[in-house]
């Protein structure tokens, strides 16, 4: 019981997922630049979306496409994706965006300069963030994994 190429796509995406948040807890910092995020995002909405228009024909709980392992990582993907993504729009304040310009680190909401930050508090600010979007792309991708292994395939 092998995986479908939709399967396979999806995985690479949360392994991509998963190192760029693992990599934002352990250093603290952003591993890629801001349009990086977006593109993760669109990938994994293109994904879910190629999912549901190339899988028809119904669900196929007899014969699945999904092995044990596979359950584990599209089910710790879809929810933590979407815990990584909701809880700090949840708890948090709402913050401006963060920037750097001649030398200083500030967090600007509505074109005003809120505060100044440390470099530390600028990366972290800049981690959490793509840590929101790749749990959004994340969580996409987990349920695009889980998805296409329950469709027929034609």
């Amino acid at each position: 019981m092998g995986l479908v190429p939709l399967q396979r796509a999806s995985l690479v995406v949360i392994i991509v997922d998963a190192v760029v948040i693992a990599f934002g807890f352990v250093t603290g910092s952003a591993l890629l630049p801001r349009p990086a995020n977006l593109v993760l995002a669109v990938i994994s909405m293109g994904l879910l979306v190629s999912t549901v228009v190339l899988a028809r024909g119904g669900y196929n709980f007899e014969h699945p496409t999904l092995p044990a392992w596979a359950v584990v990582v599209g089910v710790i993907a879809f929810f933590g994706g979407a815990f990584l993504f909701a809880f700090p729009l949840l708890t948090e304040p709402a913050s401006g965006s963060f920037e750097h310009e001649n030398g200083k680190y500030q967090e600007v909401e509505d074109g005003v300069v809120v505060r100044e930050l440390t470099e530390e508090q600028y990366d972290a600010g800049r981690a959490a963030g793509q840590r929101g979007a790749a749990g959004l792309a994340l969580a996409f991708a987990g349920g695009t994994f889980l998805y296409a292994g329950i469709r027929h395939r034609k």
